[in-house]
């Protein structure tokens, strides 16, 4: 069965991998490899940084539609679900590569997974520089998209995110 391609319009919030939730402002046609490409204008909200998307590659790129309230409980049940233990053998740049590919494979579930793993972390044994900063991006990422769909502000979507880890530890 295939699935159904999202149809996006100018206006509508999305959530864009590796970058976080931003506006669709335009379709703008662009000169792209020796031809016209439809492209999507993308105002990243964090950021203010604008980014075009040709339409052919919405999906390789992960662009997808903002939580929908089914997909916010399910969030919000990985939030406070029992984790992940944390792998302290190993080469901790491939552990820090897997958690980044995880931040920006565009799953909101995937997201709140590593979230909610690196914050029990840090409160248990504290995280290395690279995993604060891979901690800040995806708590960012998750608070941008919770607060667009709740319509709340993105320091209370913080807190709420926090009181579902918290839950469980």
């Amino acid at each position: 069965m295939a699935t159904k391609r999202p149809r996006f319009k100018v206006g509508e919030t999305v959530f864009y991998p590796s970058a976080g939730v931003g506006v669709i402002l335009a379709v703008e046609d662009i000169y792209l490899s020796g031809q016209v490409e439809s492209c999507f204008v993308i105002r990243i909200q964090d950021t203010q940084m604008t980014v075009k998307v040709p339409k052919s590659n919405l999906e390789k790129s992960g662009i997808r539609p903002l939580l929908d309230g089914k997909k916010l409980k399910e969030l919000f049940k990985i939030l406070s679900a029992k984790g992940k233990r944390r792998v302290t053998g190993g080469n901790w740049a491939e552990r820090c590569k897997d958690i980044e590919r995880r931040i920006n494979s565009g799953s909101c579930l995937e997201l709140g997974e590593v979230v909610r793993d690196l914050t029990r972390w840090k409160k248990q044994s504290g995280l290395s520089f690279e995993e604060s900063m891979l901690l800040e991006t995806a708590n960012s990422y998750l608070a941008r998209e919770v607060a667009a769909v709740q319509g709340i502000a993105p320091d209370d979507a913080r807190v709420r995110i926090l009181s579902y880890i918290e839950e469980r530890a």
